[in-house]
């Protein structure tokens, strides 16, 4: 019976202490309960949200008016290389003509060709202008690509981690709920 009795204490003092160990639990949860916010702000992350696809439309906007204005710039470059071929194959036919009999023509002759190769220089200058300023823009927008992948890597790691503080307060919650 003494056997009993002792066995008896010792169950009690298991219990008291479980439930002490279970009010400390309990304490904590509900201080940890307290200090999480209560209302989440949707409204702030809808705008914010819809800001981000603003910005997103008016770049679309801003691609789609360079891309006119480059190949605007490209009609207008070919129809002046055009046109620059063509008036220089007239004037040389008309000044070879007379490059035969007379010495200044001839002279005139050889500053027409010199024109017109620093003419096709000048273009192809223009054209590797062109090119460079497009690999810049293309540099360029590949930075901001790689700044945005991790701006929505962060945002992603933030939804997660407030995707896990959620389930850890609803787990919180049952537990509280359950004692």
């Amino acid at each position: 019976m003494l056997e009993a009795v002792r066995q008896l204490r010792e169950k009690i003092k298991n219990v008291a202490t479980d439930v002490r160990s279970r009010e400390d639990i309990y304490k904590q949860l509900v201080a940890e309960y307290e200090r999480t916010p209560r209302d989440v702000n949707r409204a702030a992350y809808t705008k914010r949200i819809m800001e981000i696809i603003s910005n997103i439309n008016r770049q679309n906007l801003d691609i789609q008016k360079v891309l006119r204005d480059t190949r605007e710039v490209q009609k207008e470059i070919n129809l002046l290389t055009g046109k620059l071929d063509r008036t220089f194959t007239v004037t040389d036919e008309l000044i070879f003509k007379d490059a035969k009999k007379e010495e200044a023509v001839r002279k005139s002759y050889k500053y027409l060709a010199t024109l017109h190769e620093n003419c096709n220089l000048l273009i192809r200058t223009v054209e590797d202008t062109g090119g460079i300023m497009r690999e810049i823009r293309d540099l360029e927008d590949q930075i901001e690509s790689e700044s945005n992948k991790k701006t929505l890597a962060n945002l992603q790691r933030i939804l997660a981690d407030y995707q896990q503080m959620r389930k850890e307060n609803t787990q919180l919650l049952n537990q509280l709920k359950q004692q």
